[in-house]
């Protein structure tokens, strides 16, 4: 496992998740995936925790935004990063609002993918 510990990925779309799973897991990451925001809430209180989660923002049952603010909610999870996954076009203004580490756009690209999980699990000192 690379040195900024495990990954959760929160993506409906199996395709997209198939992708960063495949991606991620070839840099080194042990990834954990949720298929919405409700399932991702039971994996974090079930399996150790993630050095950061991969969201998007839309899915059934439980959205990214509710997700984010279930998890901003719970003290022992409101200081895990979060990165969003997002085809929106606003998806900086959308991260933005939800208070999160960074953002990602769809389609995604495999270096930019592993280069934000690198930053946000190996912060630069300030």
């Amino acid at each position: 496992m690379k040195g900024g510990g495990p990954v959760l990925l929160v993506e409906d779309d199996l395709d997209i998740a198939e992708a960063i799973l495949d991606v991620l897991m070839d840099e080194g990451y042990e990834v954990a995936h949720a298929t919405n925001g409700r399932e991702a809430l039971e994996l974090l209180h079930t399996q150790p925790r993630p050095a950061v989660i991969l969201l998007d923002l839309m899915m059934p049952e439980m959205d990214g935004p509710q997700f984010r603010a279930e998890q901003l909610r719970d003290p022992a999870l409101s200081s895990i990063p979060v990165v969003v996954l997002s085809a929106d076009r606003l998806v900086a203004q959308k991260a933005k609002e939800l208070g999160v580490w960074g953002y990602v756009t769809k389609p995604l690209q495999p270096d930019q993918l592993v280069s934000i999980v690198e930053q946000s699990t190996h912060p630069v000192d300030a």
